[in-house]
């Protein structure tokens, strides 16, 4: 199998749709979630690649979007994992066993709430002093701390990830810094809202809970809020909120 990588015109094939397959039943028993088996790479395929590598147990410095003879042959059971991969797979189950870094964010966000930025108004806030670039919308960088704070080691970095919104979504799209975008978000998941829809990130917040059976509605631990301000309203609150404002939920993976 010649090595499958995001193209355009996106490759098609049977190639493909073996691929597909694999990535959503395996000897591992684990579905990465590569959409329909359509025969087509697209987006959705190639992270889902990237994230059956890292569950296979690749080194970070392998875990790209593609798709090849090597993961194929692991998938299928064709070829056994070599020791080091089956060790890194090890220590990566057992660390989804433990309690969800996400978890542990959302409880750090929770025993922020009611902390306020200081003078009001003007974007300065403990949480962009942690950063590095205070007197700015915080939304971004109140996660970060809540998540670099619960342990995050690649998806969040102080200084450099993140501080600004549409950054997350573009990072999450393309699978990178192990994030990724979920259409079922779990609590402390990542919620990127577009108030005027136009495709734009304009706030972040933490995904709590759902609040009504038809998931439409839920609530949301938020930096830099207010009621009338859902932006830039300088306190940390829990606010409820409407799928139909949601440009991406985002899951954080380490």
């Amino acid at each position: 199998m010649k090595t499958i990588v995001l193209a355009s015109p996106p490759r098609r094939g049977a190639d493909v749709k073996t691929a597909q397959k694999n990535l959503t039943k395996n000897v591992f028993k684990q579905n990465f979630q590569p959409g329909e088996v359509d025969g087509q790479f697209g987006e959705q395929t190639a992270r889902a690649a990237k994230r059956a590598k890292y569950w296979v147990g690749y080194p970070p410095s392998g875990i790209l979007p593609s798709y090849g003879d090597k993961l194929n042959a692991y998938l299928s059971g064709k070829k056994k994992l070599p020791a080091a991969y089956l060790s890194r797979r090890k220590s990566r189950l057992k660390l989804a066993a433990a309690k969800p870094l996400r978890q542990k964010a959302l409880e750090k966000a929770i025993t922020q709430i009611g902390k306020t930025e200081s003078p009001r108004g003007s974007n300065m806030n403990p949480y962009g002093l942690w950063y590095g670039y205070n007197g700015v919308p915080w939304c971004a960088e109140f996660c970060t701390w809540c998540y670099v704070g619960a342990g995050a080691k690649t998806s969040f970095k102080k200084g450099e990830r993140w501080a600004y919104v549409p950054w997350i979504v573009q990072a999450a799209r393309r699978g990178d810094y192990s994030c990724s975008i979920t259409h079922e978000p779990k609590p402390g998941d990542l919620v990127c809202y577009d108030w005027e829809g136009n495709g734009v990130a304009d706030h972040v917040g933490m995904f709590e809970k759902w609040l009504d059976d038809a998931h439409s509605r839920f609530s949301a631990i938020e930096g830099n809020t207010a009621v009338g301000n859902d932006s830039n309203g300088g306190e940390v609150m829990r606010r409820e909120r409407t799928k139909s404002n949601v440009q991406a939920f985002v899951h954080v993976g380490a």
